[in-house]
């Protein structure tokens, strides 16, 4: 294991003091919907006699002749809506609309398969290792699988209409912001990278208005092309650094904008799902005068030919002028060696918090493709462990894990983290690098006093 610290390695690194001291400037090494598989071809389906029968009249499963004790209004719908209907919906970026029965029952034994071979739901960090914002709709428990496995079993029974549960209303969106930053132009994304068939990542350069020199204390995105937006991270840039390129309305490439602006610049990572981030207790991400925001915007396909529909998304704020300071910071470690064919190689490090009461607020994981678990706890002083983040690693589906109440971390102790990567398919070592064909090991750590 690598020694952890706090180190910038981007090429626009800030060479202004923390705002939270010590801790921070203590730096040596460093120490993002669903990608949908085709539902048609998962593992699981059903023989003809059971695909031929959804409801037996009664209600009840194929030659059952009582009524189902599992039924899609009653049970299955239920399910959906807490956790599917989110991207798998008119408009959305999942395949099939899971508010039908009708498209369910014909998709279920895909759908099943889909949940166990664990490309459905994406894999997200485990709420038993830490309950975070939103983890009832992006985690999908046990006992719900087994919910749609029994209903298959017993035969797709609809069941009555009016068992059926009231939709789940997730709120998304910031109900009043104090300001909604646009992208300048309506964008249609190309799918021209031949190296990334399918998928475009897209940044754009925002005139913060309005929050420069003020706090967020609040934020989430208004996606526009909901069918098309995949996730979006957002960063903070010197606004002098960016080049005429990245100014283009238009905006511009930027598949490795994390290695380019990530290491001081990370605000917050969104993906569908997601609710809004809030800095809690009096605290806030100041945005400091001179510089702008970068939206950088996964674009998939999904079965959308380049270049035929726009998108103009924003992102929306609340904003304080008095908030005390909240700073995003990076823990990892950029010293690792990924080696030839090694399929499950780990390493990670410690950073130690020598000489304040800090509170974490929120993490945010990123490695890049050959990422496949990560694992960040606190080690008390005391001895004792405190979980933050742990789970399988997706570079298509990026949180930000934000905790219901901060977390504290005491002088004393120190934060452990760790990543594993499979390089199986690889004939040469990976290292750290901002290219995605290199790796990282990185935790954006948002934190305040």
């Amino acid at each position: 294991m690598s020694d952890g610290g706090f180190q910038g390695v981007r090429r626009r690194v800030s060479k202004k003091p923390s705002p939270l001291g010590g801790f921070m400037l203590r730096r040596r090494h460093i120490g993002l919907i669903f990608i949908i598989a085709l539902l048609s071809s998962a593992c699981g389906g059903k023989s003809s006699t059971e695909a031929d029968s959804v409801e037996s009249p009664d209600g009840g499963g194929p030659d059952s002749g009582e009524p189902a004790s599992v039924t899609y209004y009653a049970d299955v719908q239920p399910v959906l809506q807490q956790n599917c209907v989110r991207c798998h919906q008119p408009g959305g970026l999942g395949a099939g609309d899971f508010t039908d029965p009708s498209v369910v029952s014909a998709l279920a034994p895909a759908i099943l398969g889909a949940i166990d071979s664990g490309r459905m739901p994406p894999p997200v960090s485990d709420p038993d290792c830490q309950d975070y914002v939103g983890s009832e709709h992006l985690r999908l428990p046990a006992a719900s699988r087994d919910i749609i496995a029994d209903w298959i079993d017993e035969g797709q029974a609809l069941g009555d209409p009016s068992d059926a549960a009231p939709p789940v209303v997730v709120e998304t969106e910031l109900s009043d912001p104090d300001l909604v930053l646009t992208m300048p132009e309506p964008y249609a994304p190309t799918f021209a990278d031949p190296a990334n068939p399918g998928n475009e990542y897209r940044c754009f350069a925002l005139d913060p208005g309005a929050a420069s020199g003020r706090s967020i204390t609040a934020l989430a995105p208004i996606v526009d092309a909901a069918s098309l937006v995949h996730h979006i991270v957002l960063f903070s840039v010197p606004t002098a650094e960016l080049t005429a390129e990245e100014r283009d309305p238009q905006g511009f490439d930027c598949i490795e904008a994390m290695g380019t602006f990530g290491q001081d610049g990370v605000i917050a990572a969104w993906a569908p799902g997601m609710l809004p981030l809030r800095i809690p207790d009096g605290m806030g991400l100041k945005i400091a005068a001179g510089r702008s925001l970068v939206m950088q915007v996964h674009y998939f396909a999904n079965g959308i030919e380049g270049g035929t529909v726009y998108d103009q998304s924003s992102y929306a704020f609340e904003l304080s002028d008095d908030a005390s300071p909240a700073i995003v910071t990076t823990v990892g470690n950029t010293s690792f060696e990924i080696p030839a064919g090694a399929a499950d190689h780990t390493d990670g490090g410690t950073v130690p918090n020598p000489d304040q009461d800090l509170r974490l607020v929120s993490i945010f994981p990123h490695m890049h493709e050959l990422g496949v678990t990560y694992d960040m706890r606190i080690r008390h002083s005391d001895g004792s462990q405190t979980c933050l983040v742990q789970g399988s690693y997706d570079f298509n589906n990026q949180l930000t894990y934000q905790f219901p109440s901060p977390i504290s971390f005491a002088r004393g102790d120190e934060l452990s983290f760790s990543c594993t990567w499979d390089n199986s398919g690889g004939d040469t070592p990976v290292r750290y690098g901002e290219r995605t064909d290199e790796e990282m090991c990185y935790f954006f750590v948002t934190v305040g006093r």
